[in-house]
């Protein structure tokens, strides 16, 4: 093989390639269900909107169970919301936006999209919310138009 010459131009350098492969897949294998959140996570990736930064607290819930709370940031928007267990094993939320306003909210998640409305104080709630993979979009209510997105989380 000449310098000029790309690698896999010939059977040596896909073994190679191919042996490699097999090592990193022994040694340091990508952890399950990593390709599918990413792209989950990029699906709706823009530069038009805010990417929201979490902070989680835990704490015990007035029904009982616990209650997950997490306070995601941006510039132009603040979204809080408590995760609260269900006895039917799904989840509800409760969220806040700040400032407040009546936008659409979407929670996404691989089994499909939710979606409500906050009031004009900025609460919303999404009720009977399947465990798993969950993110969270605000929405314009003209146009429709992403204001902001949370990364996704485990609900």
């Amino acid at each position: 093989m000449s310098e000029e010459e790309p690698m896999g131009s010939d059977l040596r350098d896909e073994f190679v390639v191919e042996e490699l492969g097999q090592l990193y897949s022994r040694v340091d294998p990508v952890p399950p269900g990593l390709v599918e959140r990413i792209t989950f996570a990029l699906e709706l990736w823009s530069e038009d909107f805010a990417v929201l930064r979490p902070r989680e607290e835990l704490a015990a819930g007035v029904r009982g169970g616990e209650t997950r709370t997490i306070t995601f940031d941006s510039a132009s928007l603040t979204v809080m919301i408590d995760i609260s267990e269900r006895q039917d094993g799904t989840v509800r939320v409760d969220g806040w936006l700040a400032p407040p306003d009546a936008h659409l909210v979407e929670l996404r998640s691989p089994q499909g999209v939710s979606t409500t409305l906050a009031d004009a104080a900025g609460r919303f709630v999404l009720d009977e919310v399947p465990r798993g993979l969950v993110q969270i979009v605000v929405r314009a209510t003209e146009g429709n138009e992403p204001l902001a997105l949370t990364p996704s989380i485990v609900v």
